[in-house]
């Protein structure tokens, strides 16, 4: 009879070990943004512009990029992509992207451009990568942005938030029209990530438990048996 028991502990132990191994499972999410568009210094815009030209026209023009991360964790990296369109100026520019410390509800009411203070927000603070870009190309061309560790780790604090890009042009940008983006209507951005999804059981879970189970009745036999002697 102490055998039967030392065996129904084991399988116990056994079978909880193999029930709960669980893995998280890695996978390549695209979020299309949920609002875009531009602010500047002089210029008046309507909430339903999502126009997110960059540059200089001669007045100054940044873009920003809104996403809603919902439950998005454990990402390990992240790429903007936008569409081309049109740029103008050198042959290459120089597009920086930014943290954005407005609030995605803010840079949504684009109605009440200009705002100095929301423009300098978007071409300041934290670096998420700088890239040159030819003015020149394919309009419908797909651009693709590797973001930095430092986009990552915003990306992965804000889960459950909103998530805001800034974008600008660097250098100067005093000489003619300079831009990237121009006559960029109806197309979203998107953010492509890798990331952790939530942990799922193991296959090993479905075999712990019917290795219990199996155990168990082994052992309520054995026990019958035991008391008919």
């Amino acid at each position: 009879m102490k055998n039967c028991y030392k065996l129904a502990i084991t399988a116990a132990i056994v079978g909880f070990g193999l029930g709960t191994l669980n893995v998280a499972q890695a996978a390549t999410l695209s979020l299309s943004s949920s609002n875009q568009g531009w602010w500047n210094t002089t210029t008046t815009n309507t909430n339903d512009n999502d126009n997110y030209i960059t540059g200089n026209l001669p007045n100054g023009y940044r873009n920003f990029f809104t996403f809603d991360l919902g439950t998005l964790a454990g990402v390990s990296s992240a790429t903007l992509q936008v569409q081309r369109f049109v740029g103008s100026g050198n042959p290459t520019e120089t597009l920086g992207f930014f943290d954005v410390s407005t609030s995605a509800d803010v840079l949504s009411q684009k109605v009440n451009n200009p705002n100095i203070n929301i423009y300098n927000d978007l071409g300041s603070g934290k670096n998420y990568g700088t890239f040159n870009v030819s003015t020149s190309g394919n309009r419908d061309e797909i651009l693709s942005f590797v973001l930095n560790s430092d986009a990552i780790a915003d990306i992965n604090a804000r889960s459950g938030k909103f998530f805001s890009i800034g974008g600008a042009l660097l250098g100067n940008l005093q000489i003619g029209e300079q831009y990237l983006f121009g006559f960029s209507n109806a197309s979203s951005a998107t953010l492509v990530v890798d990331a952790d999804l939530a942990t799922v059981p193991e296959p090993g879970t479905l075999s712990g438990v019917v290795l219990a189970g199996i155990t168990g009745l082994w052992l309520k036999r054995k026990i019958k048996a035991f008391q008919a002697v």
